[in-house]
């Protein structure tokens, strides 16, 4: 029977993929663009090679020939993508940082308001609703008024729910629909 002790204490962790020591913090997100970009073209030259073996009626050459322009119309995807990108690099993680501070400070009550009224009003599933009137105390929104189906009034919960600031949700909505007519 193997020693318990041995391997608990052996002073060098195994190599392989299981002993590789995984870099943290910015420099692993630096290089995660590039890790992709070369995972992305060596799974293409696997699929090509692969492919170029197979049995099948076209030529070796035909199929490395499209294997290669899979690639090269990838490549040039990704050029013109980062080239017409609608923002710059550094515009995005300006725009991060700012969402980031903002959601830790904690907002007024006027202001989460005009958060949830302005959320209901252009949600995909509420903007069409009649929108209801919102009252908020200390975090927690009041929802009042009239909707003419069940499932608007729980979907007009849940949208002023999920905006961030919203402790709970009071739903005072009332349904104009007789159940009949559903």
């Amino acid at each position: 029977m193997p020693d318990v002790t041995d391997t608990v204490s052996s002073p060098r962790a195994p190599r392989g993929r299981a002993g590789r020591t995984r870099r943290r913090g910015p420099a692993r997100l630096v290089g995660l663009p590039f890790r992709t970009v070369f995972v992305l073209l060596g799974a293409a030259f696997r699929i090509g090679w692969w492919s170029a073996r197979l049995p099948v009626r076209a030529t070796a050459r035909t199929t490395r020939v499209l294997g290669f322009k899979a690639l090269l119309l990838f490549g040039a995807g990704l050029v013109i993508g980062v080239l017409f990108a609608p923002y710059k690099g550094s515009a995005l993680r300006a725009q991060l940082k700012k969402r980031l501070a903002s959601s830790s400070t904690p907002t007024s009550d006027p202001d989460l308001a005009s958060k949830v009224g302005f959320e209901l009003a252009h949600a995909p599933r509420t903007w069409h609703l009649p929108q209801p009137e919102v009252a908020v105390l200390s975090g927690r929104v009041q929802l009042s008024g009239e909707v003419p189906h069940v499932r608007g009034r729980e979907e007009l919960e849940r949208v002023a729910a999920s905006v961030p600031g919203v402790v709970a949700v009071e739903n005072n909505l009332v349904v104009t629909e007789s159940p009949d007519e559903s």
